[in-house]
């Protein structure tokens, strides 16, 4: 057995966040590029709107229709972009449509002159219409004109380039926030990008795109376990959109969203939100393991223990720190039977334990404790 340090405190709130505003916890809603990538088109996103509200996902708190690259039209003799002829009626129309469901509305480009389907996908849409020498100038397309609410700037075209990732990056930031401080910003560099970012950027990404299988799940949480020390309330690391309902197992699926919640990943859903099946609507509209992403502690978990497959992770819970989560998770494709004493999580033997997959109050922990974990799966519970 294998003991990480113990983890027994909350890390400090960030001295960056403002006191005049109250921190954002980690966005939650749904982006295009996993299920469609340069796909799209405005009825299409429009549809994903309306199934946001009809499925229960806005009742969980999901409120982000987020539109990814390929959207792109080029641009006119003025430099001023262009969406393309898939979405007729206009960006304003679009975002008009998205604002009156009670939602928001995110916007995607590259911080370099091309885009990633330019460069990738030989979408000859993309070439030219990166922000890089239009950065003030795109922000006020995006967010006055447009009326978008956030923004992910990818990096493929600023790679490309050769461009320095921070200047660029925070050149579009202020550019962006001039317009409007509430803003959302999203670094998508597919690594941590550096600790200039940490209490400027929503989020960023940490890791290269996720695939729709459990070993990227695991990679990514791996990369992410030691970036706790850089998230903060309002500023989080972001494992990348949700596979759920994409084809991997119901455990599987279990488990990555438990540990998106856990680690405060925003949770920005990556399926076809018109087509879900009943597994997948329970599993990201479970608000009681919602309730441990949008904690008002914003305390990403730690690994505090391994045992062979097992993993245990804690997060702190609440201002106050009354409560704590405590995730048990199987990396192994066979049933564990693990056994889990209270003071390896910091537990008194009478703290109340429930179980929120289940949602069934456990009664007190114990000295000791024994869960059996299906191949790949997860239990999470909320003790106080």
């Amino acid at each position: 057995m294998k003991r990480t340090a113990t983890f027994l405190s909350a890390i400090a709130v960030s001295a960056g966040t403002s006191l005049a505003q109250a921190p954002r916890p980690p966005i939650m809603g749904w982006s295009s590029w996993n299920h469609f990538n340069s796909r799209i088109g405005e009825q299409m996103i429009r549809e994903q709107a309306d199934a946001m509200l009809a499925s229960g996902m806005y009742n969980a708190g999901y409120r982000y229709i987020n539109v990814d690259d390929g959207y792109f039209g080029g641009r006119d003799a003025d430099g001023n972009l262009l969406a393309n002829a898939k979405f007729p009626s206009g960006m304003k129309a679009l975002t008009d449509h998205i604002h009156a469901k009670g939602l928001k509305a995110g916007i995607y480009t590259d911080g370099g002159r091309n885009t990633c389907c330019a460069i990738h996908a030989n979408d000859s849409l993309g070439i030219g219409s990166g922000i890089y020498g239009h950065e003030a100038q795109d922000c006020r397309t995006f967010f006055t004109e447009w009326g978008f609410d956030f923004l992910k700037v990818d990096w493929c075209g600023g790679e490309r380039m050769g461009l320095d990732d921070e200047a660029q990056y925070l050149k579009i930031y202020h550019a962006a926030k001039a317009i409007d401080p509430d803003i959302g910003f999203n670094i998508c560099r597919w690594q941590f990008p550096g600790e200039w970012a940490i209490n400027k950027a929503d989020s960023w990404r940490m890791s290269y795109d996720i695939r729709a299988e459990f070993a990227s799940v695991l990679e990514i949480i791996d990369r992410n376990a030691e970036l706790y020390r850089y998230a903060s309330a309002g500023h989080y690391n972001d494992m990348d959109m949700l596979q759920v309902g994409r084809g991997m197992s119901y455990e599987e699926d279990k488990t990555h969203f438990s540990m998106w919640c856990m680690l405060n990943s925003p949770l920005i859903a990556g399926n076809d939100l018109r087509h879900m099946s009943r597994q997948t609507i329970a599993i990201l509209t479970n608000k009681e393991v919602i309730a441990l992403n949008q904690d008002p502690g914003f305390v990403q978990a730690r690994r505090v223990l391994t045992d062979g497959p097992v993993e245990v992770w804690v997060k702190p819970l609440g201002q106050e720190r009354g409560e704590v989560a405590v995730a048990l998770m199987n990396r192994s494709d066979q049933e564990v039977v693990h056994t889990l004493t209270a003071d390896q999580v910091g537990l008194h033997t009478t703290s109340e334990v429930r179980d929120l997959w289940a949602h069934e109050e456990l009664g007190p922990f114990g000295r000791d404790r024994s869960f059996t974990l299906a191949p790949h799966g997860i239990v999470v519970l909320r003790t106080r």
